[in-house]
C-alpha cells in the first residue's frame, strides 16, 4: 500500500510544485514513486516530460480517488501536487493521504491562509484520523538580516494541527532554472 503525500496550499506561488517534484525525485531513490499533478496548468506533469529519466506521472483533473486507487498497491509512494486553490480534488486528497505538506512563504499574506487550511485538515481528520499535516517555510529570503522566517515560525506555532518542519527553503534562482531542465 502506497504512502500518499499531498503538497497543497490554497495560495498560488507558495512553491508547491517545486517541493512536490523535488520530493518525488528523493522518494524515487527509495522506492517506486508516482507523481500526480492535479493542477490544470500541469506544471509538475510537464516538468517530468522535460526529464531525461522520466518518472511515473499522471495528470488528474477530476475523480482523484477513483483514478489513483488502482495504483495504491503498484507504488510505494504517491505524491499529489495540488493547484493553489480550494477544490473538490483538495478535499479528496486529504481524505486519502497519509501526509499533507503545506509550503508557505514567510509573508503575512501567505501565512493568513493557514487558518483556512487548518480548518480543512481538521474536517478531513474526522474521516481520515491518520492524516499528518506539516508546514514548510519556502522561498524565504537568503538575507541573514531578514527575520521574516523567524516571525513566520512564531505564527505557525499558533496552529498546533500543523507540525513545522525544521527545514527552511530559501529562494534561489537555481530552483526555477531546474524546473525548466526537468531537474
Amino acid at each position: 500500500m502506497a504512502k500518499i503525500f499531498t503538497i497543497a496550499n490554497r495560495k498560488g506561488g507558495a512553491g508547491k510544485t517545486t517541493v512536490a517534484t523535488n520530493l518525488t525525485v528523493a522518494l524515487s531513490q527509495k522506492g517506486s514513486t508516482l507523481l500526480v499533478d492535479t493542477d490544470d496548468q500541469l506544471s509538475a506533469f510537464n516538468w517530468n516530460e522535460y526529464r531525461q529519466d522520466k518518472l511515473a506521472s499522471l495528470a488528474i483533473l477530476n475523480n482523484l480517488s477513483d483514478t489513483i486507487q488502482p495504483h495504491f498497491d503498484e507504488y510505494e509512494f504517491i505524491l499529489i501536487d495540488m493547484a493553489g486553490r480550494d477544490s473538490e480534488l483538495l478535499r479528496e486528497a486529504l481524505l486519502i493521504s497519509d501526509v499533507l505538506i503545506v509550503p508557505t512563504q514567510p509573508s503575512i499574506l501567505d501565512l493568513e491562509i493557514l487558518p483556512y487550511v487548518a480548518d480543512k485538515v481538521a474536517t478531513a481528520q474526522e474521516i481520515n484520523p491518520d492524516l499528518k499535516s506539516y508546514v514548510v517555510i519556502n522561498r524565504a529570503s537568503s538575507n541573514y538580516r531578514n527575520v521574516e522566517a523567524i516571525e513566520a515560525k512564531k505564527y505557525i506555532d499558533g496552529y498546533p494541527i500543523f507540525k513545522l518542519l525544521d527545514t527552511v527553503i530559501h529562494d534561489r534562482k537555481v530552483f526555477r532554472d531546474a524546473m525548466l531542465d526537468g531537474k
